[in-house]
Parts: structure tokens; C-alpha cells; sequence
């Protein structure tokens, strides 16, 4: 898989759709549509509803999905937005700690920057960044 060089990554909220034209726009070099810490809880549905109407309405769109993490109730709904979807051109994992969190997004075929944000996930980086579909790790506090 061609790794592609990513300088700088504009995260907008799935809750705003008014701004996924504006991000794509920007002239960032990945657009990612947060799924997860920018959207309230009740929000989480409405945030895929709202990406996945504008990815409908706009096939040339090409963005970051960043999904709720494995312990969260959306994660699975998450996971399969973005396989159904071919605008989704990558999808970040936050608090992954095993590549076997990392192996359910992999069933997407999409590449996955898994985000390392525990000592549990410090422990197994090794085997998280050899995981099938990973691109890129992220460290997150």
C-alpha cells in the first residue's frame, strides 16, 4: 500500500456537516471527520447520517474517519460506515490497545492510523504497528 505524506490533518466534527465542504476545501492534506471526541453523545448517529448523505451527495470526496474506540457502544456502527462507504479513505482508531482492535477496522479494507493512548497500547505498539491495513501510528495524551 503507497503510503502518501500527510503534513497536516484538519479534524472537523461529524455534528457540523456545513463544514466538510470548507475542510475538503482547505487545502489539508487529510480531512477527518471525527466520529468520536468532537460529537456529543447523543450526536453519534446523526454525525454518520450527516457524512454519509454528504459523501453520497459529493463521490469525489476523499476523507479520515475518525471512529469511536473499541469499548464504545458506536464503534461497530462506526466500523461498518466506514466500509460501506468508498469516500472514506482511511479510518483513525483511537485507544487501540491490541492489533486484534485493529484487525475489525482492518475487515474495512481501508487504511487505519491506529492512535496509542495508553500504557496498554505503548506495550503492544510492536505488534499494533504490524497489524494488517496500518499506514501510520498516532500518539494521543
Amino acid at each position: 500500500m503507497p503510503i502518501s505524506l500527510v503534513r497536516s490533518a484538519l479534524f472537523v466534527p461529524g455534528s457540523r456537516p456545513e463544514r466538510f465542504a470548507k475542510a475538503l476545501a482547505s487545502g489539508a492534506d487529510a480531512v477527518i471527520v471525527d466520529f468520536e471526541d468532537a460529537v456529543e453523545e447523543p450526536l453519534k448517529r446523526q454525525a454518520r447520517d450527516n457524512l454519509g448523505v454528504f459523501l453520497q451527495a459529493t463521490p469525489a470526496a476523499r476523507v479520515w474517519v475518525r471512529i469511536n474506540a473499541p469499548e464504545h457502544p458506536e464503534h461497530f456502527a462506526d466500523v461498518a460506515f466506514c466500509q460501506a462507504h468508498a469516500g472514506v479513505a482511511g479510518v483513525l482508531l483511537p485507544k487501540v490497545e491490541s492489533a486484534a482492535q485493529v484487525a475489525v477496522v482492518a475487515a474495512t479494507g481501508k487504511a487505519i492510523w491506529p492512535i496509542i493512548e495508553s500504557a496498554r497500547g505503548l506495550l503492544a505498539v510492536a505488534e499494533i504497528a504490524h497489524a494488517p491495513l496500518v499506514e501510520r501510528l498516532s500518539f494521543g495524551g
